[in-house]
């Protein structure tokens, strides 16, 4: 039975992302998915997007290839780019190829197998995935914390009394594994598996594995950040 395994933000960390699926040794039928966030921030974000590419790993779209895929839309038009990039931005920019344009615009908001939801933020239990509006889509993407009436809270603005919204989640749209926020350690919740660790930041960059995506049993494996 081939395996479903899911990695953390990778935000660039070709190295550790190499050393983990060593680690793992992926068999030729096992599904290998991204949470998003695959590039940006590390060193090697181009050389992982292409890594991705040619072994034939999946990622959903995190905030950050949003970031950019809205930047590209707006530069075919004639009017001033809205969109902001920094210098790791613009680099990353200045280095794809067509093919590395057409995988990031194809990433989906989410992906399911069977009773494992993968995407990159967070969801409010009144979101449907198969009915996302456009303000959704970006919620989705953005989510870490909702206030006490449980509504969005942007980032920065969470306080003592803010509510993580894996904590809450009823498991509607199935067992979400996510990454956006990183943790220390994975975060597990009743319906949700927080998978990011913070390579970039010097961290982990781990991954959690389903032998049988019908069953919400996983097993961990993570590699420490190389010294920056």
């Amino acid at each position: 039975m081939n395996r479903l395994i899911i990695y953390g933000d990778i935000h660039g960390c070709y190295d550790e992302l190499v050393q983990l699926r060593q680690k793992i040794n992926p068999a030729k039928d096992d599904i290998e998915v991204c949470v998003g966030d695959v590039i940006t921030r590390g060193k090697n974000s181009v050389k992982t997007l292409r890594y991705l590419q040619n072994n034939n790993i999946k990622s959903v779209i995190g905030n950050h290839e949003d970031k950019l895929i809205r930047y590209l839309a707006h530069q075919k038009n004639l009017k001033k780019n809205p969109i902001k990039l920094n210098e790791d931005e613009q680099n990353i920019i200045n280095c794809l190829n067509a093919e590395d344009i057409k995988y990031l615009q194809n990433m989906p908001l989410f992906m399911r197998f069977n009773k494992i939801t993968i995407l990159h933020g967070g969801l409010q239990n009144h979101q449907k995935l198969d009915n996302v509006s456009k303000k959704s889509h970006a919620k989705i993407l953005r989510l870490r914390y909702l206030d006490e009436d449980r509504n969005f809270v942007s980032y920065g603005q969470e306080d003592d009394k803010s509510i993580f919204w894996a904590d809450i989640y009823d498991g509607n749209q199935g067992f979400i594994v996510y990454g956006h926020q990183n943790f220390n350690e994975v975060k597990v919740n009743q319906h949700a598996l927080g998978v990011d660790t913070g390579c970039v930041y010097g961290g982990e960059l781990s991954a959690a594995i389903f032998k049988d995506s019908n069953n919400k049993k996983f097993s961990i494996e993570s590699v420490n950040a190389n010294v920056r």
